[in-house]
């Protein structure tokens, strides 16, 4: 390998082939194919959404939305986004999966360095498609890729058979190169000839199989082509350079006039390639003719400014030289360029970070001078751990030739130097405009590649949409709410899909989505009463009070008479402690009929607002109309309680355990009365009763804890006490009547912990009220 070489894929018009990247190449041209196919599924789409029926609407929409996602896929090709364009004709395969899709899918992940996935995608298609020539091709591609040549070969091989086009042929010919077999190389040589008599012999055809040749190590058959490219035009681009090449691996990398004369003359004739530049100037510099190397260096850093290594070359002839500034300026501009690629032209940017430490060292800024030697240290590492893998390729490869001593990099290390190859901001985001740079469109192409982006976005929004609403009809509202979503990601314009949106979030459930897509439509239509009262409910059902009371205001009467917005709206108030609009609202919702599951829930509204005689009234009207509701004493039993009318009290709660014997909650509220009557026998009968059949009820060990502590059976409440605590942890008070039990016992430091215990919870509790209070203003 010849150190200083960029080996990172090459300038453009220097070094690209059909097959440097071993490529599948981009999409073929099926766009007349595809449009008229897109228009026959809009068709259909239409004539289904008019039909009115809702399976043939998802059926038609499907297919159509699987056509435009595909050719979304191609648009992302084209503009040099690989991993978008495989995670869009992944999404087309969930719609419909077909050959040439998953075919459509190993391309573009041979594009996007994802060569095993190409693999599995490439033969799941020729299970069913054999003769599928886009997936053999991309199975090929993949396998060069994985440098796994003879598998490529047998692809291509097919590939060729089918169809003996020039891309196929000559990256047939490059693995047949590769081989150790002397009848595959002849073959390889005799795909080269079919090549040229299909094509005409040329220049530039010479000047590929030379590059053939070269990269599989037979320099003396480079050097032929390149001879025989010259022989036909002396002006034909790259030749000159590539003979250079050849002629500077033979002489094991060391300059040589005649090799020097031949990238001399391809500036002759190309003054303005950039790798002739930049080759002269590294040769010059490694013979320590600095003056030329820097004539050259300039020129190519000009050319494509992108490129770390003439700005490091020129770094270190201006340190050999000791113009430590200029040096300091070129190396750090190297490093920036390079950035996460260390590993291009084997980590030779290690050599700007040992001379930038040392620069900076001497200079008297030690600290930042060590932060450079130590990344020195750490790629000389890597170096290290390439070059034992490289050897162990040679070994493998068992005389394989020069081939086997250039080891690439493998994919994963190369991803990891391209982290955005590996991550997407979504398959319907549009490439931003650092990425699509790279794409090397021409403005026109690129405003064209837009226009076909936006009119597949309308075509995805409105499909996406339809597709949801006929789901949305048929009850099925969470996956009707994940297609407006994708609707939207296409096309925000599609109409009333906000709307649409909202009410499918918010018959699924997911309140939280319904609020974003409600408060939307809200926006678009404010007078929409429906939709604000759906919106209201969403706020509500997600603890939101203010917004919820806020949201139902413009409702007026016909919200506070609402079925479902009334109780909502008054439970919102009530929550922000505004109490006499909660019970304006209460009372005009119950001025209409409701029924008893609906008056047991405005009766404990009644009761928080602080009104206990209309909550009192509420559950007589229930028990009224159904003497054993259920839960219709319990409730009126808390009126009283919070009334603190204690007899009243006990009776309800009497009637409840009558109707529903054994029930705990009654039982225990009916204790607490007893405890407030001073009848601490019968309150103690019922609490131990309780926790007889109910040991998880931590309220009730809790009174006996207190109980038992009155009378002096410290040991017996610490029982409860601590039984309570671990059943319900975050309660504040258990804590502090548990601290304090210990405390008689002389237990002080578990005594003072559990006093640390409920300062916590209690300090926790005013930040939740706080931030409650804040929220709600």
């Amino acid at each position: 390998m010849l150190l200083g070489l960029p080996t990172a894929g090459a300038q453009g018009s220097a070094e690209s082939h059909p097959s440097s990247q071993h490529s599948a190449g981009k999409p073929d041209d099926k766009n007349n194919t595809s449009e008229i196919e897109l228009s026959k599924r809009a068709l259909a789409a239409n004539a289904a959404k008019e039909s009115g029926d809702p399976a043939a609407v998802a059926q038609a929409n499907s297919r159509l939305i699987a056509m435009a996602l595909r050719l979304m896929g191609q648009v992302r090709l084209i503009e040099a986004a690989p991993v978008q364009a495989a995670e869009l004709y992944q999404d087309s395969l969930t719609f419909e999966d077909v050959p040439d899709a998953r075919a459509d899918l190993a391309v573009s992940e041979i594009e996007a360095g994802q060569f095993d996935d190409a693999i599995v995608n490439a033969e799941r298609v020729l299970a069913v498609d054999p003769d599928n020539l886009q997936a053999e091709r991309a199975l090929g591609s993949a396998w060069m890729n994985k440098g796994d040549y003879s598998k490529a070969a047998q692809a291509l091989s097919k590939v060729v058979q089918l169809k003996a086009d020039f891309e196929s042929m000559y990256s047939l010919g490059i693995c047949l190169l590769t081989s150790a077999d002397v009848k595959d190389k002849q073959r390889a040589a005799a795909v080269f000839q079919q090549v040229e008599e299909i094509t005409g012999d040329n220049a530039s055809l010479h000047v590929l199989f030379g590059r053939a040749y070269r990269d599989a190590g037979d320099m003396l058959g480079a050097i032929r082509e390149f001879q025989g490219a010259i022989r036909l035009d002396t002006t034909a681009p790259h030749a000159h350079y590539f003979l250079g090449l050849a002629r500077l691996s033979m002489n094991d990398w060391k300059p040589t006039p005649e090799a020097k004369a031949e990238i001399q003359k391809e500036l002759l004739y190309h003054p303005n390639d950039f790798l002739a530049n930049y080759m002269l100037g590294f040769l010059a510099s490694a013979e320590r003719q600095y003056e030329e190397a820097d004539h050259y260096l300039r020129k190519a850093a000009k050319l494509d400014p992108t490129w770390p290594e003439p700005s490091l070359y020129m770094g270190l002839n201006a340190y050999a030289q000791g113009d430590m500034k200029l040096s300091e300026e070129m190396l750090r501009n190297a490093v920036a360029l390079t950035g996460n690629d260390e590993a291009r032209s084997n980590y030779q940017i290690r050599r700007a970070y040992v001379e930038l430490g040392r620069i900076l060292t001497s200079s008297g800024r030690k600290d930042e001078g060590e932060v450079f030697l130590t990344k020195a240290r750490d790629l000389q590492n890597k170096i290290m751990r390439q070059t034992q893998q490289d050897v162990a390729s040679m070994t493998a490869a068992a005389g394989g030739g020069m081939a086997a001593t250039v080891a690439p990099l493998d994919r994963k290390q190369e991803n990891e130097q391209a982290p955005g190859l590996q991550q997407s901001a979504g398959a319907f985001a549009r490439v931003d405009a650092a990425a699509l740079a790279k794409s090397k469109l021409t403005p026109a192409e690129r405003n064209a590649a837009n226009a076909r982006e936006n009119e597949l976005r309308t075509v995805l929004g409105l499909a996406f949409s339809d597709l949801a609403t006929s789901e949305a009809l048929r009850g099925d509202y969470a996956k009707a709410l994940s297609h407006y979503q994708q609707a939207e990601h296409w096309d925000t314009a599609v109409p009333t899909l906000y709307k649409n949106l909202g009410q499918s979030a918010f018959r699924a459930g997911d309140y939280a989505e319904a609020i974003r897509g409600l408060s939307k439509a809200l926006e678009q239509k404010p007078d929409a009463g429906p939709l604000r009262a759906m919106l209201g409910m969403s706020y509500f059902a997600t603890d939101k009070y203010a917004e919820a009371a806020s949201t139902f205001a413009p409702l007026g009467r016909n919200g506070m008479t609402d079925g479902e917005t009334g109780y909502a709206w008054a439970a919102s108030l009530t929550h922000l402690g505004d109490n006499k609009k909660a019970s304006e609202v209460l009372s005009e919702f119950q001025s209409a009929p409701r029924s008893n599951e609906i008056l047991l829930l405005s009766g404990q509204l009644w009761t928080e607002i602080g009104d206990f005689s209309r909550s009192v009234a509420t559950f007589s009207q229930v028990l009224q109309s159904n003497p054993s509701q259920a839960k219709g004493h319990f409730y009126s039993g808390l009126a009283y309680i919070r009334w603190e009318h204690w007899p009243e009290a006990a009776q309800e709660f009497q009637q409840e355990l009558a109707l529903y014997p054994g029930e705990a909650e009654a039982q225990y509220h009916l204790g607490f009365v007893y405890m407030q009557q001073s009848r601490i026998p019968e309150a103690t009968n019922l609490f131990q009763q309780i926790v007889a059949a109910h040991p998880e009820h931590a309220n009730a060990h809790y009174q006996l804890g207190k109980i038992l502590l009155d009378r002096g059976q410290t040991a017996d409440a610490v029982t409860h006490f601590e039984v309570a605590a671990r059943l319900s942890p975050q309660t504040d008070y258990l804590h502090y009547q548990l601290q304090a039990a210990y405390r008689k016992e002389g237990r002080i430091s578990e005594a003072d912990h559990e006093l640390e215990i409920y300062k916590q919870i209690k300090a926790k509790s005013r930040e939740r009220i706080a931030e409650a209070t804040k929220a709600n203003r």
